[in-house]
């Protein structure tokens, strides 16, 4: 069973005291996944779902609430897959529901409706449209993400709303003919879920992103590792080919006492980096350097090299213009 499905499993067995609440989330469910059906044997209205305990839910709280009949049928896709599906037909008197949930495509649902007044409601309200049409990527496997499908777009920028006032920043996009309300910081993904109640989802969530974060933190340091290595070894093996030629223009003698020594270390120790040279360095200076100590003694030896380059540079070039 994928992430999504275990968190809307954990969603579908919360239980509910308060008859708003229950209606709250009935309206969640229906806004997400539900078409009213206009037929010559009268009007009726089809939720459609994967999750049967989804569709029961409905088919008990709407038993108790209104007086419709209530039929749960079944197919299969016409898929590879072959995935099940459920859905549960209300007929008869149905527009007292329709009207109250504002399920009609012309209507319009704001976040003042009756059933959006209390934070418990909102939250059930939520609830329901994740159950019926929301997902969220596995955190160990994939990005952060977590999306909620809305037919209209009154319903998705009420949601927008509802999530904002709780500090959970949701933005939305157009996707075809639907809107779809999303989610990538993984800070507030938990806090959606924490939200609608998936307690299970959260520390599951939470547990995966403190795994990832050390698994990313420890790549990062190791390619901050490997890319140190290889900027030491060119920077080193630049500083052996200085010392290489100032030993063949007879001028090592000639540097001062101290960048001889370093020349000399570094020559013994062609691979190490300024920390290991710094160990090294009461040995052969009778203190211990410090890293920025070598290093220092690095960069004279370097300027040495440079300008005793550009002066041999100098004197070539007269020469071949006092030979013309």
């Amino acid at each position: 069973m994928s992430f999504a499905s275990e968190v809307k499993k954990e969603l579908m067995s919360i239980e509910l005291t308060d008859k708003c609440c229950e209606k709250a989330l009935v309206m969640g469910i229906l806004h997400g996944g539900s078409e009213i059906v206009i037929s010559k044997n009268g009007n009726y209205i089809i939720v459609k779902s994967y999750i049967l305990s989804a569709i029961q839910k409905v088919m008990q709280i709407v038993k108790k609430n209104y007086d419709v009949n209530l039929v749960i049928k079944y197919g299969d896709e016409n898929n590879l897959n072959k995935k099940r599906y459920y859905y549960l037909e209300i007929s008869n008197n149905i527009n007292p529901l329709i009207r109250e949930f504002n399920l009609y495509p012309f209507d319009t649902l704001n976040i003042k409706h009756p059933l959006l007044i209390n934070d418990c409601c909102k939250a059930s309200f939520i609830r329901g449209l994740f159950i019926a049409r929301g997902s969220i990527n596995d955190p160990r496997k994939n990005c952060y993400h977590l999306e909620i499908t809305c037919h209209r777009s009154d319903i998705a920028q009420v949601a927008k709303h509802i999530l904002a006032s709780n500090q959970i920043n949701a933005k939305i996009r157009e996707r075809k003919d639907n809107y779809v309300l999303y989610i990538k910081k993984s800070e507030e993904i938990s806090a959606c879920l924490a939200y609608i109640g998936a307690s299970s989802g959260v520390f599951y969530f939470e547990d995966s992103r403190i795994v990832r974060d050390i698994a990313n933190m420890a790549n990062r340091m190791t390619n901050c590792d490997i890319a140190n290595l290889k900027k030491s070894s060119v920077t080193a093996n630049k500083q052996l080919k200085a010392i290489k030629y100032i030993r063949k223009m007879g001028y090592f003698n000639k540097m001062p006492v101290r960048l001889q020594t370093i020349s000399i270390m570094r020559e013994e120790y062609p691979d190490s980096t300024l920390d290991e040279l710094s160990a090294f360095s009461d040995n052969y200076f009778g203190k211990t350097l410090t890293k920025s100590g070598v290093s220092h003694c690095l960069r004279s030896l370097m300027q040495f090299y440079y300008e005793l380059a550009s002066k041999n540079s100098v004197t070539k070039n007269q020469s071949e213009k006092n030979n013309e």
